[in-house]
């Protein structure tokens, strides 16, 4: 057994003899022929030749956040670090050349060395950087780039795409043109209607500085509003996904300057201004829900922003101004008291020394429908009111005073709450629908 087991050994010992022989002439392949950082400085390389290729540049739509709409970046580069961003945010108020630099931590990185418009949009939500501004390459060709912030965590990581401008996207004063035509100027209707036909099927809203559209519509009887992102473009804007308006489908609309309205001619749909409301507003039941009404003015802190449009604003406080001016004393608060109950009035407060005094402009009112079934309310001024007799209507009243006891009356349109008890209100001149003014009721 023992002969055996020797044997065994040295046979082992001799197959184990034979492999090493045989691998002696044979050596083991590398993996790659070059090192880590080699490769790396290749494929830099390859990156920025892609950056600098195209004439045109590189056009992406960049949002920081899902809160955020889609905002049209330009970006032209050169192979010596250099490039030029330009963008639609605030119409190209920051528009300019930087440096940038192609890095690597985990990923090739591209980085903004200064400031630009990405930091800008980035920070519209308060969100902060003061650094480079930092995107991951997932992926280049020569047709698309794809990057990836490196500055958001979680879920909501932007992944911007890039591709190839065509030379029609190169000059961006078109693009601010159609932004400019989307805001609307101050003189504009509240009323933006959409059209199917020549016959309203939705409103429109849009926000230029979040870039975001309402649309708002009738589905099953009740008012449905959907918010989503639009893209400005050179001829108009399309919504990146399209939105169904009970079975009408809204994907892209080109700006008709002669109109002033924005048309998709294929599909028969048309975006405009109105002096009638399209659709039924948000009801609200005036006499009903609150005793007293109080203009909200931006500077008494009571919500995130003033929904009064610019116009009423804008007239409002010029009246103020003059009324400054003219008498010397400031007007601080507008009522309209009582509206629940006979004997409702206008309510001016002037603060003096040792209080407030106050105008006091007795009135009725009267309640109608207007068209598609919107509720009108028209104030009247009580002559024969003894309050009203010895006070009459000063001058220096007559802009607000005019204003109220116009004889067109208000659409009425219930707006955001301003908490748990309370309403805010929209009164639109049914003869001047740029003039919308916001109350509150309590």
């Amino acid at each position: 057994m023992k002969k055996i087991f020797n044997l065994i050994g040295k046979i082992n010992l001799l197959i184990l003899l034979i492999l090493a022989a045989s691998c002696t002439d044979n050596e083991v392949e590398p993996l790659f022929d070059q090192s880590i950082n080699e490769r790396t400085e290749v494929l830099k390389e390859e990156y920025l030749d892609l950056l600098a290729a195209p004439d045109n540049g590189w056009i992406g739509y960049y949002s920081p956040n899902e809160d955020t709409g889609l905002f049209t970046v330009l970006m032209n580069f050169d192979e010596n670090g250099d490039v030029s961003v330009k963008s639609g945010y605030r119409g190209g108020a920051e528009n300019k050349n930087i440096t940038y630099r192609l890095d690597k931590t985990l990923k090739i990185e591209l980085v903004f060395e200064s400031h630009t418009v990405f930091h800008s949009i980035f920070e519209i939500n308060n969100n902060n950087n003061k650094g480079e501004f930092v995107f991951n390459i997932l992926s280049a060709t020569e047709d698309e780039i794809i990057l990836e912030s490196k500055l958001d965590f979680g879920d909501d990581v932007t992944v911007f795409t890039l591709r190839r401008a065509l030379e029609s996207e190169v000059d961006l004063e078109t693009l601010y043109k159609s932004l400019d035509a989307l805001t609307g100027g101050p003189t504009e209707s509240v009323f933006r209607n959409i059209l199917l036909n020549d016959k309203a099927i939705a409103t429109f809203d849009f926000n230029p500085n979040t870039r975001f559209a309402t649309i708002t519509y009738i589905k099953n009887g009740s008012l449905q509003s959907e918010v989503v992102r639009l893209i400005v473009t050179n001829t108009g804007f399309n919504f990146p996904t399209p939105v169904d308006v009970n079975g009408t489908i809204l994907t892209s609309f080109t700006y008709n300057e002669l109109e002033n309205e924005f048309q998709n001619e294929t599909e028969k749909l048309r975006i405009l201004y109105d002096d009638i409301p399209g659709l039924l507003l948000n009801p609200y039941d005036f006499g009903n829900e609150g005793g007293n009404i109080r203009i909200l003015r931006t500077n008494e802190g009571f919500l995130s922003r003033d929904r009064s449009s610019t116009a009423f604003v804008s007239f409002f406080e010029g009246w103020r101004s003059d009324f400054a001016t003219n008498i010397g004393f400031s007007i601080s608060r507008v009522y309209i008291r009582n509206i629940n109950t006979a004997t409702p009035f206008l309510d001016i407060y002037i603060p003096v020394s040792g209080g407030d005094a106050r105008a006091r402009f007795d009135c009725t009112y009267t309640l109608e429908q207007g068209i598609v079934g919107n509720n009108i309310v028209k104030f009247t001024f009580n002559e024969t009111s003894p309050n009203n007799l010895d006070f009459g209507l000063a001058p220096s009243f007559a802009p607000i005073t005019d204003f109220i006891f116009r004889d067109s009356g208000f659409y009425i349109q219930k707006m955001e709450p301003l908490n748990a008890s309370q309403n805010t209100i929209g009164l639109i001149p049914v003869d001047d629908t740029s003039m919308l003014v916001q109350w509150y009721d309590f």
